[in-house]
């Protein structure tokens, strides 16, 4: 059978069997072409947890393995997890069968790249997990981590499969196909994405790309997927807001400008609703920079909030709550660059993040919060050190109907310093957080960490410690230590990589 034969006849298959048709084709594919096999990955992870004595409790060890097989034009991926399992639940699985029944979690997943000379196709099958715009439609509530010294403002479109990995959540069974379009066979340049899962979630994407010159661009996508969205919160139906689960839209456009000294994101969010009006979301995030000043800003907002519960201003393709109603940010940073043969620079960065969230209660209540965050670095090509201020969770406005949705007021120090050299690279990292007690009833909480890290390049090992300690009005409440062993092995046709790790509490 000629190649294009078996690419057509792929094809036609039923969605139900996607994974083994894929196998199959994977196969089939490989028949007809020649110097097809790049390298085979083994990697293996393993943690000994030894418990308090006075607890009780067993010996118990958990770990991840899995397989990658590179070729030419495919990927192939198999992983299996071994939960924390105690020693005696290992001696009493008699025989291979027994022993095989313990492991949970199988994550597999199959890729084939077509075409990369004209029109590049990726076939992605099996376990994979999503990104990019799929997870804003998933969910769009946006992130409130924030970083003060943030480099990257990258604009990234589409599905973002990926196949799983060894750390990877299991995920249902899905399908996803990209082509990209090149300029010279179209105006401009296009990429195409679709998606479907077993249980019958489907997504597209479509992005394109207009180039003004060599460092202005304008770049538009936009992504549709078909959700069912249950009721999965009791709140919901405490607030009489309690719902048929069903399969609704999601609709997301993506606007990027990008010239040298101005840089903005805008996004725009279309949900079905399972009550009578339907959702409307709103996220614009920019950059512009003069010399040594970099300024980031973001604004999220929800205009349709008013017109849905207030428990439920928002509900994203996966079920999940967007309680984010308004969150706005901003983070001004000054960069020197010294002109010496390391590279070094000296940052300065400061962020302030304001949002309006409902609380998950009984009685949803809006509170109003304010994260700081301030940090200072240097960096050149062998050395670096850090240190960061933050101070989150400060009430604003709002009164928590219950102590479990008072936002918990938190003050972080952290330090991190690194070291590298041809032979060897160190790094130590540590942290000191703060919370105060904010009534009669409460205590001060204390928590402190500390971790290294040391690798050996050409030995291709690595040796990383560290330990925890929480204080509760000064006494030791919890403290535990952990160490891990790496090693890998880099060879034409086969990679590898063992991790063993032992965790145990001291209190």
């Amino acid at each position: 059978m000629k190649r294009e034969e078996i690419y057509r006849s792929f094809f036609c298959i039923g969605r139900r069997r996607f994974f083994f048709c894929l196998l199959s084709f994977f196969f089939l594919h490989f028949c007809t072409g020649e110097n097809l096999f790049n390298f085979a990955e083994l990697k293996f992870t393993s943690t000994l947890t030894l418990p308090r004595e006075e607890s009780k409790k067993e010996k118990a060890v958990s770990g991840s393995s899995g397989l990658k097989l590179s070729f030419r034009d495919a990927d192939l991926r198999g992983y299996a997890t071994l939960p924390k399992t105690s020693f005696s639940e290992l001696r009493e699985a008699e025989g291979f069968k027994e022993k095989a029944d313990l492991l949970k979690d199988f994550r597999y997943g199959a890729g084939i790249f077509l075409f990369q000379k004209t029109f590049p196709l990726t076939i992605k099958a099996g376990s994979n997990t999503y990104s990019k715009s799929l997870s804003k439609l998933k969910n769009p509530s946006p992130s409130t981590t924030g970083n003060p010294l943030t480099k990257s403002f990258a604009f990234s479109t589409g599905l973002g499969a990926s196949l799983p990995t060894l750390t990877s959540s299991v995920q249902a069974l899905s399908a996803c196909a990209s082509i990209k379009i090149p300029e010279k066979s179209f105006f401009l340049p296009l990429e195409l994405e679709f998606f479907m899962s077993e249980e019958k979630v489907s997504a597209t994407s479509a992005c394109a790309k207009f180039s003004f010159n060599r460092f202005v661009f304008l770049q538009q996508a936009f992504s549709l997927g078909r959700f069912f969205i249950e009721n999965d919160s009791a709140i919901l139906k405490k607030n009489n807001a309690d719902f048929k689960g069903d399969w609704f839209f999601s609709l997301l456009s993506e606007t990027a400008f990008h010239s040298p000294v101005l840089k903005l994101h805008f996004y725009s969010g279309f949900q079905q609703s399972p009550y009578t009006s339907d959702s409307l979301w709103l996220k614009l995030d920019g950059r512009t920079s003069f010399k040594l000043f970099l300024l980031d800003f973001s604004y999220f907002f929800v205009p349709t909030s008013k017109n849905q519960p207030k428990v439920a201003p928002l509900i994203g393709g996966s079920s999940s709550i967007s309680r984010i109603i308004e969150q706005g940010s901003i983070n001004p940073q000054l960069i020197f660059l010294f002109d010496d043969k390391n590279a070094s620079s000296l940052r300065f960065g400061f962020s302030a993040l304001e949002n309006w969230k409902v609380t998950s209660t009984s009685t949803p209540v809006q509170l109003n919060t304010l994260k700081l965050r301030g940090a200072v670095a240097f960096e050149n090509r062998f050395f670096s050190l850090r240190f960061d201020f933050t101070n989150a969770n400060i009430l604003l406005q709002g009164s928590p109907p219950t102590k479990s949705s008072r936002p918990e007021n938190c003050q972080t120090y952290s330090f991190s310093s690194s070291f590298s050299r041809e032979s060897y690279k160190a790094s130590i990292s540590s942290s000191y957080s703060k919370y105060p007690p904010y009534d009669e009833d409460s205590v001060l909480k204390e928590t402190l960490s500390l971790s290294t890290k040391f690798a050996f390049p050409k030995l291709n090992l690595s040796l990383q410690t560290g330990g925890d300690l929480t204080l509760k009005e000064g006494e030791n409440y919890a403290s535990s230590l952990n160490a891990a062993l790496s090693y890998s092995i880099k060879k034409k046709y086969f990679r590898s990589s063992f991790k063993f790790a032992l965790d145990f509490p001291i209190l």
